[in-house]
C-alpha cells in the first residue's frame, strides 16, 4: 500500500490535554484530531458537508511519532468574557477602566501552559484512495487553498518541513505482507491503538492483543473526528496507550511482528478513526 509520510519540525508546540485548566498540560505528540484539523486546513475544508471532507473521512488513518528537546512553562493571562466575570472585575457592564487605565473586556485569569521545545514529528497518512494521497502531497507542497498558516496545536505553533521538501513530504510503499519484529530502543513517542481500534487488515489480531497487553504505556482516550450536535463539537474518542520512548516488549518465544517503514525502521500503528 501507499502511505504519505511527513517529516515536520516545530520550534514550540502545545497539544492541550483537554481536561486541564489552571495549568494546561500538553501531550508529547498531537492527538489524531489535531492532525485531522491540520489536513483540513491544508485542503481548505471549512465544514463537514464538503465533498473533500467526506472523501478525507472515508478510510483515513494516521500513525503519529514525535520527540522533543525539553518542556518549558509559560505564564500568561487569559480572559473570561462572560458578562458576570466582566462585572466582577470592573463593577459594571459599561466600565473598562481599572486604576485610571483602560483594559480589554472580561476578567483576567492567570494560567500556566506547558510548551514543548524543538519538536520533531513523523506523521504517516494512510488513505485507500491513492489519487487522494497524491493530491494531498502536492497540496501540502503548495498550500494555496489553506485557511490559516500551517500549524499543529496552537495558532502560533507553526510547522517547518524537515530536510529537502521532496524528502519531507513523500509517498512511500509499505508491504503489509512483510511484517518484521522490532528490536532495541525506540526513540519516539507514539499512540498505540487498542486491539478493538487497530486497523485489522494490517495486523494479526491475537498477536497484536498480546503485544498491546505486554507493552508499557499509559492509557488515554484521545480525540479523532467530531460531529456538530446542537452547535457543539462532539468528538469520537479512540482508546490508546501512549508509548513514551524506550524498549518495546519483546517475546523471545514468538517475536511480535509489525508492518514498518523500512527506510526509517519505524513500526507502524494505524487505527480505525
Amino acid at each position: 500500500m501507499k502511505v504519505l509520510r511527513l517529516k515536520l519540525k516545530q520550534p514550540t508546540a502545545h497539544y492541550r490535554i483537554p481536561f486541564t485548566f489552571s495549568r494546561r498540560h500538553t501531550y508529547p505528540i498531537p492527538p489524531y484530531s489535531t492532525v485531522i484539523g491540520f489536513i483540513c486546513n491544508i485542503l481548505g475544508i471549512k465544514n463537514q458537508e464538503e465533498e473533500k471532507f467526506k472523501n478525507l473521512k472515508n478510510g483515513l488513518s494516521l500513525a503519529i511519532y514525535g520527540k522533543f528537546d525539553s518542556i518549558t512553562k509559560e505564564y500568561i493571562w487569559l480572559r473570561n468574557l462572560e458578562r458576570e466575570a466582566h462585572i466582577n472585575r470592573f463593577g459594571s457592564e459599561t466600565n473598562r477602566i481599572i486604576d485610571q487605565i483602560p483594559e480589554h473586556p472580561g476578567e483576567q485569569i492567570p494560567t500556566r501552559i506547558d510548551v514543548l521545545e524543538n519538536v520533531n514529528l513523523i506523521i504517516y497518512i494512510y488513505h485507500p484512495d491513492e489519487k487522494f494521497l497524491e493530491n494531498l502531497k502536492e497540496t501540502i507542497k503548495n498550500p494555496s487553498e489553506r485557511i490559516y498558516p500551517l500549524h499543529l496545536g496552537r495558532a502560533e505553533d507553526l510547522i517547518l518541513f524537515d530536510n529537502e521538501i521532496n524528502e519531507a513530504i513523500k509517498i512511500i510503499e509499505i508491504n503489509i505482507n512483510e511484517k518484521e519484529p522490532y528490536y532495541g530502543n525506540f526513540a519516539y513517542f507514539t499512540w498505540l491503538p487498542s486491539p478493538e481500534n487497530i486497523k485489522k487488515k494490517f495486523y494479526e489480531e491475537e498477536d497484536y492483543k498480546n503485544f498491546f497487553r505486554m507493552v508499557k504505556g499509559s492509557f488515554h482516550l484521545i480525540t479523532s473526528f467530531y460531529e456538530i450536535k446542537e452547535g457543539i463539537r462532539d468528538f469520537k474518542y479512540i482508546p490508546v496507550k501512549l508509548f513514551e520512548q524506550g524498549s518495546f516488549y519483546f517475546d523471545f518465544y514468538k517475536p511480535f511482528e509489525f508492518i514498518n517503514d523500512k527506510e526509517l525502521k519505524i513500526p507502524l500503528f494505524f487505527p480505525e478513526l
